[in-house]
Parts: structure tokens; C-alpha cells; sequence
């Protein structure tokens, strides 16, 4: 038995709801097109608005701040640090987390 597709009508879009897919124009709730970031616009990097240019493993309150509510460490692209700065802080993490300064999970799934 052969396989259907949706032609999505004179648009020759494959899925419902899409329109023609050769514009790239997109159908389906246009709020949702705008609540996209711009990707043109970039994160700025809260340790060069801060001046940070040293972790310090002992300098726990700034360390808390890339760690969710879970203990893990967030990704650069949530935090928009660089990545030799992602490097260093998760270095720092993981020292401060040896010596007992910062747990290694929250207090609520131990």
C-alpha cells in the first residue's frame, strides 16, 4: 500500500498548516514567529559588564549564579560567557565543589 502525503493544498507545503515552502514563509500562529530572539543580536557577557577577569573558587555567590537550582552548571549559550571564560568558571565549580563550598546536587533531591 502506498504511502499518503499532505500537500498542504497550492502553497506544495508537505505539512498542515505550512504555507508554500519556497518563500520560506512560515504558516501556523504568527505570535509565536515573534516571540523568537533576533539572531543577529548577541548575549552580552556578564563578566566583562562586571569586570571579572579571575575566578576564585572561594568566591562562592558569583559561582552560585551559573549553577540552576538543581546544582548543575549552565551552558555558555544560557550565560553567554565565552568559552575559555566557560572553561575557567566550570574548573572553579568543580574545585569549590571538592572542598565543600558549593554542593554536588540541591538539598531537595538528595
Amino acid at each position: 500500500m502506498a504511502q499518503q502525503r499532505f500537500t498542504g493544498g497550492p502553497g506544495g507545503g508537505n505539512r498542515p498548516g505550512q504555507a508554500g515552502g519556497r518563500d520560506g514563509q512560515r504558516g501556523g500562529n504568527p505570535n509565536q514567529r515573534n516571540n523568537r530572539r533576533d539572531p543577529n543580536k548577541k548575549k552580552v557577557d556578564p563578566l566583562k559588564l562586571r569586570g571579572i577577569t579571575y575566578f576564585d573558587y572561594r568566591d562562592v555567590r558569583i559561582l552560585e549564579r551559573f549553577l540552576n537550582d538543581r546544582g548543575k552548571i549552565l551552558p555558555n549559550r544560557i550565560t553567554a560567557v565565552t568559552a575559555k571564560a566557560q572553561r575557567r568558571l566550570e574548573e572553579s565549580i568543580k574545585h569549590a565543589r571538592h572542598l565543600a563550598l558549593l554542593p554536588f546536587v540541591a538539598e531537595g533531591l538528595k
